[in-house]
């Protein structure tokens, strides 16, 4: 099931990569580039360079010279390098200038299928000694020390011990991966508890599954597990970072004391306040960004522009916390800092230098050299940071330290080698944050659209701004609200005089003036509005739905200008007026002629005048709702975003309760056969939009093809 669901999803997401390309942003010519929270790849200079790379182990006398699927890769504190070459059942030791030095093939040359190692500060080896079940510690010169087996434990472990990656704390404990979990062994072999394992949630249909299913169906039951480890690390910081296959809260993780990740997670991250319907199509269908300003580690979309799951196959920490991770499929090295932002992506597939086959492991020296295993091409690329990447290395690291001047001045100079490099402003605005100069950093984290920091810096402003002008601002506040409530009481009143106008003046036809009021009388009563409609339906001006889309759409785009920043759904760049419209306008449109098949069919007696008429006043709740609520917005910001988009909501709720009226009201429907005919509607509206979907893209196609054609005769004619 589960394979045909992300089937599914990657067919939906190509389709929709093909529909509309500057969406996913592809610069497959850039070879070192950052993705923002809007997932556009931005050019950025060369952070790292190859400068060697490493095919055998050089002058060493050994039986096999050169690497045979090698697995795994460490380096410890003084700079040496050891490799879990596999295929050859041996750890190789190089030095810090990448020279052999030792081979080492377990006790009684015994490693059956290696594949993973940690050395601690004072050079002991713990190797995964994969098919032999074990953990094998050797000294620094391979000297048998002790091993491990299957962990000693009151709990069942009848489960085959199969250790494959693992790190050794300062405490002396054993972490090692297992499946969804992280296994604790002590010194002694005996098993400490499972350690980070990711909650799997609530399933209300598993619940009812196992309430009324018999005892000979749940057996049949499948057991939700939570997703898999894998790779760890062990930071200077004594957390353990480690890599999972968990979509929903975020493929890298950092580790505290008691397995809580505490590294940014997907789920508290969102620079907008979204509608239900591109949230369900976002997160819900493609589980990844096609637009919008969602957070995800790694990309969803490869440099050919197909849809992928990141699977990070390993993961590194260097001394100042820069975290960097490998991922497979695409063959990228991604790096990132301590608040998950990206700070640089390189690499890629392919058998040049510099791009990978198969990337099994990598790690960082102390000079940040980054050292990368191909298990495939059997090699070691060796990459050196440039002075670009050491700047912004350098200014991460300041601002971590607490030195935020110092973290300026590093982004300056960043900024003079990249002046388009978005990392080195949101830098400079989070000094700015720190050094209570708010306003310099909201100005600053705007110009990259950095929502988070221009938050922390606007709450602060914001009280700076309340304790310096409090009498005036309750002048100015009760001011607005005596002037609010005046204009509802002026919109009530002439909403029911145009109510009552048109349903007494039974000879002359709805005026434009009165039928806007009409609409808008709505809200006030909705069931007396439809109900007007439905008895006065030959009298209603057909002008009226399009004034009302037009108003909607207006209302819409001055929305996307005036809303505060940190609330707004999008960069205004990126705002589309055709795109805006479509997404406003598709469900009211397209419930027209749904609705008009549907009722026809089932003894109905809306026409489609009225139909179009109540379609239409289904879209005030949203004028009504968004008009103050645009303007409200520029005192609110992030941290107020759950109950703004509350409000939001309502707009889409209350369009959802008017189509149901009306459909009620308009055919004299029962409530029980009116819930009947809307899904009968929504499912005609699917097909509708299935419909068009796919007359748009055979139209692009055939529009291609005459272009080609076109380029065929002027090539070989012309």
């Amino acid at each position: 099931m589960k394979s045909l669901k992300r089937m599914g999803i990657g067919l939906l997401a190509g389709l929709i990569s093909m529909i509309s390309v500057s969406q996913t942003a592809f610069a497959a010519g850039s070879d070192n580039y950052v993705t923002g929270d809007n997932n556009h790849r931005q050019p950025i200079p060369t952070s790292y360079i190859v400068a060697k790379t490493l095919n055998n182990i050089g002058g060493y006398e050994d039986k096999n010279q050169y690497f045979n699927n090698p697995q795994d890769l460490f380096i410890d504190k003084q700079d040496n390098v050891y490799i879990v070459d596999t295929g050859n059942n041996r750890i190789v030791k190089l030095n810090s200038k990448y020279e052999t030095v030792n081979v080492f093939y377990g006790p009684d040359k015994a490693f059956r299928n290696p594949q993973g190692i940690f050395v601690d500060d004072d050079g002991d080896m713990y190797v995964a000694d994969t098919d032999n079940s074990r953990i094998v510690h050797m000294d620094p010169d391979g000297n048998f020390v002790e091993e491990f087996g299957n962990p000693k434990s009151d709990m069942d472990l009848s489960e085959s011990f199969m250790p494959t990656k693992l790190i050794v704390s300062k405490t002396g404990y054993i972490y090692v991966i297992r499946g969804e979990n992280i296994m604790a062994i002590d010194g002694k072999g005996y098993l400490r508890g499972y350690y980070g394992q990711t909650n799997i949630g609530y399933d209300f249909t598993e619940a009812l599954t196992r309430i009324f299913a018999s005892e000979e169906q749940k057996k049949f039951i499948t057991k939700r597990l939570a997703s898999s480890y894998i790779n760890l690390t062990l930071g200077d910081d004594d957390m353990i970072y480690a890599t999972s296959m968990e979509r929903e809260e975020g493929e890298i993780k950092k580790l505290n004391s008691i397995g809580t990740n505490i590294y940014r997670k997907y789920k508290t991250i969102g620079n907008s306040i979204r509608n239900p319907i591109t949230d369900f199509i976002e997160k819900k269908i493609l589980k990844a960004v096609v637009a919008g300003n969602t957070f995800k580690f790694g990309e969803y979309f490869d440099d050919y522009g197909m849809y992928i799951e990141p699977i990070f196959t390993d993961i590194c920490v260097d001394e100042k916390g820069i975290v960097t991770v490998a991922e497979r499929l695409n063959g990228k090295i991604y790096q990132y800092d301590q608040d998950g932002r990206m700070l640089v992506a390189f690499g890629g597939l392919g058998e040049k230098k510099g791009t990978f086959t198969r990337v099994s492991a990598l790690d960082v020296d102390s000079r940040g050299n980054i050292l990368i295993l191909d298990r495939i091409n059997c090699n070691i690329q060796v990459f050196e940071p440039t002075e670009f990447i050491q700047l912004v290395h350098q200014a991460t690291s300041a601002y971590n330290d607490g030195d935020y001047a110092g973290s300026y001045e590093l982004w300056r100079q960043v900024l003079a080698i990249d002046e388009n490099y978005d990392l080195a402003h949101v830098g400079i605005a989070r000094a700015y944050y720190k050094q209570e100069q708010y306003k310099l950093s909201m100005e600053e984290s705007k110009l990259v659209g950095d929502r988070d920091t221009y938050t922390m810096a606007f709450d602060e402003y914001k009280y700076v701004v309340l304790r310096e002008n409090f009498l005036l601002i309750i002048l100015i506040a009760a001011a607005i609200i005596a002037a609010v409530i005046t204009l509802v009481l002026l919109f009530t009143k002439y909403a029911k005089k145009a109510y009552w106008s048109y349903l007494n003046n039974k000879e002359k036809k709805m005026g434009i003036g009165q039928g806007v009021m009409y609409s808008f009388y709505t809200v006030l009563h909705p069931i007396d509005t439809l109900e007007g409609i439905r008895y006065n339906r030959k009298r209603i001006n057909m002008a009226i739905p399009f004034i009302l889309l037009a108003a909607a759409f207006i209302v819409r785009m001055a929305y996307l200008y005036v809303v505060h920043f940190p609330l707004a759904p999008m960069e205004l760049e990126d705002v589309n007026p055709i795109f805006e419209a479509v997404k406003l306008w598709i469900v009211p449109i397209s419930w027209i002629p749904a609705s008009f098949m549907a009722t026809s069919i089932s003894g109905g007696e809306s026409k489609f005048p009225e139909i179009t008429f109540t379609s239409a006043l289904s879209l005030v709740p949203f004028i009504v709702i968004n008009v103050p609520l645009m303007f409200l917005s520029n005192i609110l910001s992030k941290t107020q975003r759950s109950w703004y988009g509350v409000f939001s909501t309502l707009a889409y709720i209350g369009l959802f309760l008017i189509l149901f009226m009306a459909m009620m009201i308009l055919n004299n429907y029962t409530c029980k056969k009116t819930i009947g005919m809307m899904f009968v509607s929504a499912f005609m509206m699917l097909v509708i939009w299935l419909v068009l979907l796919l007359c748009y893209v055979l139209t692009g196609r055939m529009i291609q093809f005459v272009i080609s054609i076109m380029d065929e005769f002027k090539l070989n004619f012309l």
